[in-house]
Order: C-alpha cells, then sequence, then structure tokens
C-alpha cells in the first residue's frame, strides 16, 4: 500500500515541478527582454529625440565592397525620418506610428539596407513574436564575461532564435539560423544605452560592419525635413524578424540543376501585404537561372501571419535565403 500511494504522489507531483521550472524560465528570460527593452529603447514614447549617424561597411553581399551612411531623426513615435546612401543607392523613410512613406531609386532595398534596418530594430526594441516560446536560459563565456542567452522557438515551424545578454542586462548578440548581429562598446544618451559597434554575419562571413556615433539631441528640424515626396510608397513601420512564413510551400530543385551539380543560395526581395500573401519578389542574390526560379515559384506562395504593426495592415518588405544544396551519397 505505501509503495502504491508513493508512487501515485510522485506521479501527480512530477508534472508540478516541470510547471514550476517552466514558469521560472519563463519569468526569468521575460524579465532579461524587458529590462534591454527598458535600457535600450531608444524610440519609446515620450523618450527624448535624438539624431543618430552611423558610418557602414559592407561585403560578400554585394557585388564588390561597399561603403555608406546612415542617419535618423527622431523626434517622437509619431515624427521620424531615416536616410541611408550607398554609392547607386538612396532611400529616404518618413514615418509614424503607425506607417512609413518610402522613396527610393531602385525598386527594391538591398540587403545592406535590410540588415541594417534589422540589427537597429533588434536592440532597440527585443522582443519576441507571439508564436514564439522561451525554451531555455544558458549561461556562456564570451571574451572574459559570462553572458545569459535565451532561447526562443516557434511550435508551428519549430524555428528557433538566440538572444544573448552581458552581466549589465544589454543585449549583446542574436542569432537566427544562419544570421548573427554582435553589439559593443556601448555608449549613453541620457539613460539608454546604445553600441558604437554592430558586426552582422552570414554563414560565419562578415557581411556589415557598422561603426555609430553616439547619439546626440538633434537641432529644431525644419517640417519639411518630415514630409515624404510624391513618389513614396506606403509601408508598415515595422520590420518583419524573424520572417516566419505560416504556409511555407519547399522549393522544387530543378532537375536540371542537380544533373549540372549547381548548388548556393538565392535570396529574393518579397513584398508582403498586410495580410500576409507574397505579391512582388525579385531576386537579389543569384544562384543560376534554374535555383533563382525555383526560389521565386516556391516564395511566392508563402503566406506569413498578418503585420503586427500600426492601426491598419500594411505591405512590408523581407528577405528570404533559400538554400540549395546537393547530398553526398
Amino acid at each position: 500500500m505505501k509503495l502504491t500511494v508513493y508512487f501515485l504522489v510522485a506521479t501527480i507531483l512530477a508534472p508540478c515541478v516541470s510547471l514550476a521550472e517552466d514558469a521560472a524560465l519563463q519569468k526569468e528570460a521575460g524579465d532579461l527582454f524587458a529590462q534591454a527593452a527598458t535600457r535600450q529603447g531608444l524610440r519609446s514614447p515620450g523618450d527624448k529625440p535624438y539624431i543618430l549617424r552611423i558610418r557602414f561597411h559592407a561585403d560578400h553581399i554585394v557585388p564588390k565592397p561597399i561603403d555608406g551612411q546612415y542617419e535618423e531623426i527622431w523626434i517622437s513615435p509619431d515624427q521620424w525620418r531615416r536616410q541611408f546612401v550607398l554609392s547607386g543607392f538612396k532611400q529616404v523613410e518618413i514615418g509614424t506610428a503607425d506607417s512609413k512613406w518610402v522613396s527610393r531609386n531602385l525598386d527594391f532595398r538591398p540587403q545592406p539596407a535590410y540588415l541594417l534596418a534589422v540589427a537597429l530594430d533588434a536592440f532597440i526594441e527585443p522582443k519576441r513574436s507571439l508564436e514564439e516560446k522561451f525554451t531555455s536560459i544558458r549561461r556562456k563565456k564570451n571574451k572574459g564575461s559570462e553572458l545569459r542567452c535565451v532561447e526562443l522557438e516557434t511550435d508551428s515551424t519549430r524555428s528557433k532564435r538566440e538572444f544573448c545578454f552581458d552581466d549589465s542586462g544589454l543585449l549583446v548578440s542574436e542569432e537566427y539560423v544562419k544570421q548573427r548581429f554582435e553589439y559593443a562598446d556601448f555608449g549613453k544618451f541620457g539613460e539608454k544605452s546604445f553600441p558604437r559597434s554592430i558586426r552582422i554575419y552570414e554563414d560565419d562571413r562578415k557581411v556589415l560592419e557598422l561603426s555609430a556615433e553616439d547619439p546626440t539631441a538633434p537641432a529644431e528640424p525644419r517640417p519639411e525635413v518630415f514630409q515624404p515626396d510624391g513618389s513614396a510608397r506606403q509601408f508598415a513601420p515595422c520590420e518583419r524578424w524573424p520572417a516566419i512564413p505560416t504556409k511555407k510551400v519547399p522549393p522544387q530543385y530543378p532537375r536540371e540543376a542537380r544533373d549540372a551539380h549547381q548548388q548556393g543560395t538565392v535570396t529574393v526581395y518579397a513584398v508582403v501585404a498586410g495580410d500576409g500573401r507574397v505579391g512582388k519578389t525579385k531576386v537579389i542574390e543569384s544562384a543560376g537561372p534554374a535555383l533563382d526560379q525555383a526560389s521565386l515559384d516556391a516564395v511566392g506562395q508563402w503566406v506569413y501571419a498578418p503585420v503586427s504593426c500600426g492601426t491598419h495592415p500594411l505591405d512590408t518588405e523581407i528577405e528570404v535565403r533559400v538554400n540549395y544544396a546537393l547530398s553526398r551519397d
């Protein structure tokens, strides 16, 4: 009888211990994100206006290494301007909390502009999507410092992300699939912290290096600075990061590409409607005509969750990387 009672009690208590551990994990991870958002959230309502200037160097994701500049003037969530310039490309965004108006001299957004925007958003507002759950926290040594690294996972796709925070609670890295953002050399603007150095890696290759000046208080801007021109297109004010489709049609490896032993990565620029359906697509990194077309055919059928920012759904822009590799049988 004692054995039976003991067994029943153990059976009942075991799930309780698991639930308690999970609750502690969710709280600790949630506290890390909340602390980082408070310390890093330059764009929060009520924060001081600032002007931010960044120089950057891009490699591997462009035909040849190139340098560029970024400038952001932020007055409030309802009044801001961002400008991105590199050889052959200029983009201006005029934004509010509900939308942004984008004018550029190309019909797509080059990879350096996309990655820079994602890296800044990921630091200034570290957050998880509604589909993601905290699954673990582990400690990691990095250059003599101890980091706390939080792993998140999306139930539907099993996609994982990792955020690592230093002992002061600042975000120092984020990793998703084969992309990694690293933040270092933190300066201060009022009570907020900002990295002077940001490095972005794809497949362990450094593709973008950013050098930021400390944010400063802007001079009184002229009203026309925040007026979009007639060519501007309206988009949602947020980036889709990570861009995880709710419906994903697997790309088909073309027979002619297999027979020719063609492999590589195709990067597709895509415009996603507010309801999550993919509209315009364009190859911006090619792996050959057959693999390019297979990627366009597949990505054009993907569906994403509705956009989560603003008061009504608007288009967003994303990049999708499709990898093709032959098995070694």
